[in-house]
Parts: structure tokens; C-alpha cells; sequence
């Protein structure tokens, strides 16, 4: 999997009910396309990486380059643009993914100027409006998140932006390929 052709981001920031493993297996069966890890979770990295390379998913391991270089993960993900993009890409060498979360117009010119490789613009609906008035943000992989769900899922996609951040909790329950799926249909996927 490549980051331009990943729609579907899910974060991770707590063990769901069946397990790490098993939860990582149906959401990507699903179409999720990241599976990105919160630090209160680092302990099971080993196990997400393992499901995200069978499934050829890409990996993130928020917050720390050093612990995402070690578990193997395909990259890191910052909480801002003030951490420090440069420190964190040289630790994860050419190939690592650098990602960070942005807030408000001003975090995400900044994070567009220190070069990361994809932003997840915490706006909600109002991504689009926001993102399409952020000079140079044209051909940046920018995934619209702090999404309600399935609604403002819908209405964010109808606005231009195609691809999706979604907290694991969306997904919960006894169906969680199902619920993925649905997530997916939006951007356009037969699942």
C-alpha cells in the first residue's frame, strides 16, 4: 500500500473488545487502509504490524520515531506542527511516513511548509472549505478528521475531500468489516 492510494484512516486508542489483532483484520477487510496506533497501545505494535503487512495496510505509530522505526511501523504521527518534523523524518530515514494532526488554518499552512507527508485536519465538515483555501495544498494527501459519523462522513466526501480519518469507536461492535464497509462505499469502493 502506498499513502496516495489510501482513503480509509482509522486511529487506535484503545484495545476493542476481541482484541488488537482480530479488530486490525476486519477493518481492513473493510477497506481501511491505515491503521494508526496510539501510544497507550505501543505494546501491541508488533501485533498491528504483522496484520497490516498480510493485508498489505500501511502501519502508523503515533508519537514517538524512535519506537516506530524499532516495531517496524511505516511511520510516525505528530500531534502538531511544532514537533519536530526534520528530527522525526532524519530518525525514520527516506522511506518513513511523517504525518501530523492540524487544528486551524495556521497549523496547517505550517505543517505544508516543513513538508509531511499527510495531514489529518481535524475540522470535521468544514474540512474541504478550509483545506481548498490553504495555499500550496493542492496534490497534499490531507484526510479529513474528527468526523461524527456516517453523516458527516457524507458530507465531507460531498464536498470534495475523499479521504477519511475515523476513530476506531466508529467502528466498534459486532460488525466491524460491515461498519468499515460503509466508510468505504462513501469514497467510492465496492466492499
Amino acid at each position: 500500500m502506498r499513502l496516495d492510494d489510501a482513503l480509509l484512516y482509522v486511529i487506535l486508542e484503545t484495545e476493542p473488545a476481541g482484541g488488537v489483532g482480530p479488530f486490525c483484520e476486519s477493518a481492513i477487510a473493510g477497506g481501511v487502509d491505515v491503521i494508526h496506533l496510539a501510544p497507550a497501545l505501543a505494546g501491541r505494535a508488533d501485533v498491528v504490524r504483522d496484520v497490516c503487512r498480510r493485508a498489505d495496510a500501511l502501519f502508523i505509530l503515533s508519537e514517538d520515531a524512535a519506537a516506530a522505526l524499532a516495531s517496524g511501523a511505516d511511520g510516525t504521527h505528530m500531534r502538531d506542527a511544532s514537533e519536530p518534523v526534520g528530527q522525526y523524518r532524519a530518525m525514520l530515514g527516506g522511506e518513513g511516513l511523517v504525518g501530523v494532526s492540524t487544528h486551524t488554518r495556521n497549523d496547517a499552512l505550517l505543517a505544508l511548509e516543513m513538508d509531511v507527508d499527510y495531514l489529518l485536519h481535524w475540522e470535521g465538515a468544514a474540512c474541504a472549505a478550509a483545506f481548498a483555501a490553504l495555499p500550496g495544498a493542492a496534490g497534499n494527501t490531507l484526510f479529513a478528521a474528527g468526523l461524527a459519523g456516517l453523516d458527516e462522513a457524507r458530507a465531507v466526501v460531498e464536498s470534495g475531500i475523499y479521504r477519511l480519518c475515523i476513530d476506531a469507536a466508529a467502528l466498534a461492535g459486532d460488525d466491524v468489516t460491515g461498519r468499515a464497509a460503509a466508510y468505504s462505499r462513501l469514497l467510492g469502493r465496492c466492499i
